[in-house]
C-alpha cells in the first residue's frame, strides 16, 4: 500500500467558521492596559520566516485567537498549553488572548486542520499523521522505528530537514509551525519476553484499526489482530490476543497492563504532535506579540517532554511493582528489527520519504 500525495485544501470551513462564530482573530480594546509603543518591524517573521507587511494591531488593542486540540482537557499536554497561553496573556498585557479549545469542541483534527489554512480556525495542535494529508513528509514522524525518543524526535524538528519540512508546508498552505510537541512513544505489553526479532514470532498482538500498524507487526512475524481498545481487557482475558501495543499512558489508563507480565521499551512509533497558525492571522501580530508566544510556546514544549518522560517512568514503577517486568532492547537486537522494518518501510513510505533524510534523521539520535 503506498501512502497518499498531499490532498488538496478543503474548503468545507463553512461549518467551522459557524462554530468558531468570529473568535478567530478578532480585535477588542484590552481592559485597563496602557498602549505600548510598537517594535520597528525589520519585514522578517520572530522565527527567520519571511513576514508579510499587512499591518499588525494597533498598540493597546486585544487580539483573541481560537486554538483548538482534540485532547481531553484532563492531559497534561492541555494543561501545559493552558499555562501557555495563560503565560502569552499576562506577558504581552493582556493584548494577545488564545482561547484554547480541548477535548474536540470544534471538531476533528482534520477540520481542524483546514480551518487554519483557510482562518476559521486561528491555531490547532494536532498530530503530525494529520498533517499528513496536507503536507505527506510529516510521515517521516510516523516511521517505525526511526525516532527513539521524545529527544530524538525533538533532534529531528530543529534539524535542517526538519525546518525545510515546515518551510514548505508554509509555502504550500499558508499554516506556520510554531512549536513541536509529543505524547510519548508505544511500547510492546506481551505476556512472554521480546527482547529480539525472533521473539516476536507468533504474538497475537493487538493493534489499532491502521494499515500501518498492521503491515509493521505483521512484517515482525506477529499475527496483527484489529481490537477496538474498549474490548482489549476482555480480548486479553479470553486469549483473542496476548500482547498490545501502547503508550504507557493508555496501557496505564485502562488497566490493561494488569493482563500481561512483560513490557519490552521498543519506542516504536511515537506521538509527534505540532503547534500550528495561520500565516495571516500570525502577520497581524507585532513582533513583539510572536516573539512572546514563541517563547512561550517553546517553553511549554520543553516542559511536554519532561512530563512524558517523568509520567511513563512513574507509571513504569507502578507497573512494575505490580509484577510487569521491563525490558530494554540491546542496540543489536534494534537493529536487526530495524531491517526487517525496511520492507514495510519501503512500502509505506518508499516514493515519499527520502532515504538519505531518513537516514540522517537515525544518526541524530547520538549526537
Amino acid at each position: 500500500m503506498k501512502r497518499q500525495k498531499l490532498l488538496a485544501v478543503f474548503m468545507a470551513g463553512c461549518m467551522m467558521a459557524g462554530v468558531l462564530g468570529g473568535c478567530g482573530g478578532s480585535k477588542e480594546p484590552a481592559a485597563e492596559q496602557p498602549a505600548a509603543p510598537q517594535e520597528e518591524q525589520s519585514g522578517e517573521a520572530a522565527d527567520g520566516g519571511a513576514q508579510e507587511d499587512t499591518g499588525a494591531a494597533p498598540a493597546g488593542e486585544t487580539i483573541t485567537l481560537s486554538l483548538a486540540t482534540t485532547q481531553s482537557s484532563s492531559t497534561p499536554i492541555v494543561q501545559t498549553a493552558t499555562k501557555m497561553v495563560e503565560g502569552i496573556k499576562e506577558a504581552s498585557g493582556g493584548t494577545v488572548d488564545i482561547q484554547l479549545y480541548p477535548d474536540s469542541t470544534l471538531g476533528s483534527q482534520s477540520e481542524y486542520l483546514e480551518g487554519v489554512s483557510i482562518g476559521t480556525v486561528d491555531m490547532c495542535l494536532i498530530a503530525a499523521g494529520a498533517i499528513e494529508t496536507f503536507y505527506d513528509q510529516y510521515a517521516v514522524y510516523s516511521v517505525p522505528f526511526l525516532l527513539r525518543s521524545v529527544d530524538h524526535t525533538y533532534k529531528f524538528y530543529l534539524s535542517e530537514d526538519g525546518q525545510a519540512i515546515n518551510d514548505e508546508l508554509l509555502s504550500r498552505t499558508g499554516i506556520r509551525v510554531v512549536a513541536c510537541f509529543d505524547e510519548g512513544f508505544r511500547q510492546v505489553f506481551s505476556n512472554k519476553p521480546v527482547k529480539s526479532l525472533a521473539d516476536f514470532s507468533g504474538l497475537k498482538i493487538r493493534i489499532p484499526d491502521n494499515p500501518l500498524y498492521v503491515n509493521t507487526f505483521n512484517g515482525l512475524g506477529c499475527s496483527a489482530t484489529v481490537v477496538a481498545l474498549g474490548d482489549l481487557y476482555t480480548g486479553l482475558q479470553t486469549g483473542l490476543v496476548d500482547s498490545f501495543e501502547l503508550p504507557t499512558g493508555s496501557a496505564y489508563g485502562n488497566s490493561v497492563y494488569e493482563q500481561v507480565d512483560y513490557c519490552t521499551k521498543t519506542n516504536h512509533i511515537g506521538g509527534a504532535m505540532f503547534l500550528l497558525v495561520n500565516d495571516k492571522v500570525w502577520n497581524t501580530l507585532s513582533a513583539e506579540q510572536q516573539q512572546i508566544i514563541l517563547d512561550y510556546a517553546e517553553e511549554a514544549s520543553a516542559e511536554n517532554r519532561e512530563n512524558v518522560t517523568k509520567n511513563d517512568e512513574e507509571q513504569w514503577k507502578i507497573m512494575e511493582e505490580s509484577g510487569i517486568e521491563f525490558i530494554d532492547l540491546t542496540d543489536e537486537a534494534y537493529q536487526e528489527i530495524v531491517d526487517k522494518m525496511e520492507s514495510v518501510v519501503n512500502d509505506f513510505y518508499g516514493d515519499v520519504l527520502d532515504k538519505e533524510m531518513l537516514d540522517r534523521a537515525r544518526a541524530l539520535e547520538a549526537q
